[in-house]
């Protein structure tokens, strides 16, 4: 009993870090909501040129990264105490697989972060801007090659965002048969995240169907997921003090 006792009390602070990081990730997803609400402009991604996007950047750095995904970088760095968390709440019955989970989220945040062209094209974009008209051309060809790479909803990006919805998927379903986390709580993870990894395959390769898998796909499976980050910080809160 003593020995339970202290591995339960070694881990209150892992418990305590991933509901925080719960309902971080869960304001990060409100604040892209609130960002990106009504954005139609760029809602065909990959059809903006590259010096459309150097341009952009120079009127609104902000508006900028955000459209290339910054707030994707934060919210799955957040997603990996979260699942840390998650490792530590199955250790004696599913320690494997929520490693698993564990490793998947940190395979993708670093794809999404190699690729991600947010922080290239905001230093391009300075340099662009600096430069004499005639050497421009330069900087234009260097944000060519940085959005080829990782464009959000472009097959350059695709790969780490998709791992990141699988990994959450999975950790979803691992709660919905571990017993540490609620029925509800787990199906809110599963439907939520399935449906923003259908959204994401969509706007990467049927573009045409951006805005139907936006407001259908994306939005209930963003309500959804939601739901479940403020219910897994809830639980996390109460492991806590257990």
């Amino acid at each position: 009993m003593t020995d339970t006792l202290r591995s339960t009390e070694s881990l209150r602070p892992i418990y305590l870090l991933a509901g925080i990081c719960a309902f971080l990730a869960m304001a990060t997803n409100l604040l892209d909501l609130a960002f990106g609400f009504g954005e139609t402009e760029v809602a065909v991604y990959g059809s903006w040129s590259a010096q459309k996007w150097l341009d952009l950047f120079s009127q609104n750095w902000f508006r900028g990264i955000y459209t290339l995904g910054i707030f994707n970088i934060v919210y799955m760095t957040l997603m990996v105490p979260v699942f840390v968390g998650l490792l530590a709440a199955h250790r004696e019955t599913y320690a494997v697989s929520s490693a698993a989970v564990l490793g998947i989220a940190v395979l993708a945040l670093a794809i999404y972060v190699a690729t991600n062209a947010a922080v290239p094209m905001l230093v391009l974009s300075g340099k662009y801007a600096a430069a004499a008209p005639p050497e421009r051309g330069i900087f234009i060809a260097a944000a060519e090659a940085v959005l080829a790479r990782g464009e959000d909803f472009t097959p350059g990006a695709f790969y780490g965002q998709f791992a990141g919805g699988i990994g959450a998927i999975a950790a979803a379903v691992i709660m919905l048969r571990g017993g540490v986390f609620g029925k509800i709580h787990a199906w809110c993870g599963i439907v939520g995240f399935t449906f923003l990894s259908a959204f994401t395959f969509l706007a990467t390769f049927v573009p045409a169907w951006y805005m139907f898998a936006y407001y259908f796909l994306g939005s209930i499976g963003g309500i959804l997921a939601l739901a479940w980050f403020f219910l897994t910080g809830m639980r996390f809160i109460r492991l806590c003090k257990a």
